[in-house]
This record gives structure tokens, sequence and C-alpha cells, in this order.
């Protein structure tokens, strides 16, 4: 089965030569597609380097667009068909040699659009074991999808048909918050999700990419403190922009769900806000999740 990876770049040349010599031994061979998004250290210099080696990497210099710009860039940049499967990738991480094939062979007997994703086996700078990510316990519904985004892009491996049904429906990126949580939204609604509680990444956390993985609820109260409120704050405005471009293809059932929760946010209606959360018609994973949903609900922060 042949199969691509599409990563982006941006300033990453302190761990892209950890990440890139993973890729380079994996199972099947893929082949590799790097944008790189206006890097002004050596980043380009090093995948340079690494392409006169190696036939299989790919690279398209591209200007400062943001991550969520540059990956779907890179989607535009690949034929819908060209491969069976279609794999994403940060620059600063570290992939098992079975990483890609072993989440074929996970979704391989699925029929029409699957999206594999999976737990993070979370490192530090060095690599050293520091936990394994959280699996989720409860559905992946668009209940929990429109409020929580439970999928980690660099874990992804799309099928064609998956990859096919996301890049024929993208979004204004300036409307949406992350593109793995997008990619969540379009594959709860048109296909079928494998979330593997087995990890084959290495997930590095160094400086300004340690976000907390594992959080308490002090630390996501202190974040949302820091987040500004917004006359129309970023979950709202995915909301609209998932009505926009993925509402044709809802059920009727779920569009009226969609409907009545972005009037519930516009129109702030708090009783009603929490009888969905107690009723499960919105839900995130865990408790501490669900409080500090309505703590941005009360905050006016989504």
């Amino acid at each position: 089965m042949n199969s691509v990876i599409l990563m982006s770049t941006y300033n990453g040349d302190k761990y892209l030569c950890e990440q890139l010599d993973s890729l380079l031994v994996l199972e099947g061979h893929p082949d590799i597609l790097i944008r790189d998004d206006g890097s002004s250290d050596n980043t380009i210099e090093i995948i340079k380097s690494y392409q006169l080696k190696y036939k299989n990497i790919k690279l398209i210099e591209g200007s400062n667009l943001g991550v969520v710009a540059s990956f779907f860039d890179l989607m535009q940049q690949v034929d819908i068909g060209k491969y069976n499967y279609y794999a994403f990738c940060d620059q600063d991480d570290f992939w098992e040699t079975d990483k890609i094939s072993h989440a074929i062979k996970c979704i391989k007997e699925y029929k029409g659009a699957v999206m594999y994703c999976s737990t993070l086996n979370v490192v530090d700078a060095s690599l050293h074991f520091q936990f394994r990510s959280p699996y989720p316990e409860n559905n992946l519904t668009l209940s929990n999808a429109l409020v929580e985004n439970v999928v980690t892009g660099c874990t992804c491996v799309l099928n064609a048909e998956a990859f096919g049904q996301i890049k024929s429906n993208l979004p204004a990126t300036n409307r949406i918050v992350m593109h793995d949580w997008w990619f969540y939204l379009v594959m709860v609604s048109t296909g079928s999700i494998y979330f593997d509680r087995e990890s084959r990444i290495k997930y590095r956390q160094h400086g300004e990419n340690v976000a907390g993985m594992k959080k308490t609820f002090s630390d996501i109260v202190q974040k949302f403190k820091k987040t500004k409120k917004s006359k129309y704050p970023p979950l709202l405005c995915q909301l609209h922009e998932y009505q926009r471009v993925c509402g044709g293809m809802l059920t009727k059932v779920d569009n009226n769900n969609l409907r009545v929760f972005i009037e519930i946010l516009e129109k702030r209606k708090m009783f009603r806000f929490l009888s969905l959360i107690m009723n499960k018609k919105i839900y995130r994973q865990s408790l501490a999740n669900n409080l500090s949903l309505v703590y941005s609900f009360l905050t006016n922060r989504i």
C-alpha cells in the first residue's frame, strides 16, 4: 500500500534530524512531502541535505501561513487518490518503525472513509518516556467533537476516501481552532474513526510546546483565565464554519443540535447550556474538562 507523510516545518532545526531519521526507516518507505512555513533558521538547509540522499523527500518552500493553513496547503498539493494512505507529521517527534504499517493494519478492512488516530507516548526533550496520553473513554460523536478535540494530528492516518472527504471540505483557516480538530469534525459526520489505545509515536514536549498534556482542573482554569474574552470566541467561530461547510452532510438531528447549540452560545442561555451537558447532548471526555467547559461559558470565553 503506497502512502505519504505530510509534514509542516517552522524553525525546527533542533530536532528535525531525529524526526527525519525515524521517518526514513519506516516500514513501507512512504513518500515524505514537507512544506516549510517560512523558517529563518537552518530548517530548509537540513531538509535539502536529506533530499540529496533520499529521493522520496520533496520540499515546498512556503511563506509563513501558520500551522493550520500550512497543513491544509500541503493537502492541496496532493491529488486525491494518488496514495492509499495519508499521514501527518510534526517536526520534533520520533516515530516507531511500524507507525504507519500498524495504522494501516487497523483500518484496511474498513469500508468508506476512515481515520486512524491514537494515544501518545509523551516524552521529554531527550525522548525519555513521561506518560501515556489518556484514551477517550466516552464515544467519539458529534456531541463530543463540537466542544472538544481528542485527535492529535501527528497520530492521524487517513485512507484515500477520508483524505478526499476532508480535502473537499476545507474551511477558511482563520475561522477554526486547529487542523486536527477539523479532521475530527469532518470524520465524525462523514466517516469512521479508529482510536488506538496503543501508541507508535514519541511525542516530544520541550520549551514552548510543553502545552500540558497532563492537566489538572486548576491548570485548565489558569489557561482560560489567560484567554481574552471575545465577542466572537474561537469555538463559536469554528462552529459557524462547520455549519457552513458541513451542514449539508449532517443528519437532520445533528443539524438541529448544532443549530440549537450555536443559538445557546450566541444568546448566552446558561440554563439551557447546563441542560445540554447534564443530558450529554454535548460533553467532553473527563469531569475536569466538562467543568472547564462550564467555566468557559460562564466567563464568555466560548
